[in-house]
């Protein structure tokens, strides 16, 4: 009779263990996404969530997996990841159960897809604006230099021009130029 008994708790917390749901899908926020840009990772459980179980996370980018616990306080169904790929590309995200210490695999296994596009372009800076009653001269170098001349009746405006880094901001109220020129000692 004891052996009955022990038998038949055995096959029912079995069932009940069989009858807790596992992991169920893998969401991936932003997708697509920018190269060197945060993606977070959600993975949720299908039927009801267990609530002591293992898993681990494969990110498909040659980076290390990363091992999380349910365990009803900290860890526990949706669980999600912030993750940052470096490079453009396709990747596959899988969770599944594994042992982990004394919590037991969570059931079942789910992938989600990503994919990854090239960084944006460094933005070009804006084209110089002249000041009112100014026009371009010429073209504007590879520096970000550029002058402006003055037409009749131009004045020099109250505040000099925001240059770039590798410039400086001149006036000549003589030629009635003015701009951004390459800081000395600056190539």
């Amino acid at each position: 009779m004891k052996f009955q008994l022990s038998l038949f708790l055995g096959l029912a917390s079995s069932l009940a263990f069989a009858q807790q749901g596992g992991i169920g899908a893998v969401k991936v926020e932003p997708n697509p996404a920018k190269a060197g840009q945060e993606v977070k990772i959600t993975i949720s459980a299908e039927g009801e969530a267990p609530s002591f179980c293992g898993m681990v996370v494969h990110f498909d980018d040659g980076s290390e997996s990363r091992q999380i616990k349910i365990d009803g306080k900290d860890g526990k169904f949706p669980a999600t990841i912030a993750k940052t790929y470096a490079k453009a590309g396709s990747y596959s995200i899988k969770a599944e159960g594994k042992k982990i210490t004394t919590h037991f695999p969570c059931v079942g296994s789910a992938t989600g897809k990503l994919v990854v596009e090239g960084a944006p372009a460094a933005a070009k800076p804006a084209a110089p604006a002249c000041p009112e009653g100014y026009k371009m001269s010429g073209k504007v170098g590879k520096t970000g230099d550029f002058v402006c001349k003055g037409g009749k009746g131009a004045t020099p405006p109250a505040q000099p021009l925001a240059c770039g880094e590798a410039t400086e901001y001149f006036s000549n109220d003589k030629s009635k130029q003015l701009g951004c020129r390459k800081a000395k000692g600056k190539k």
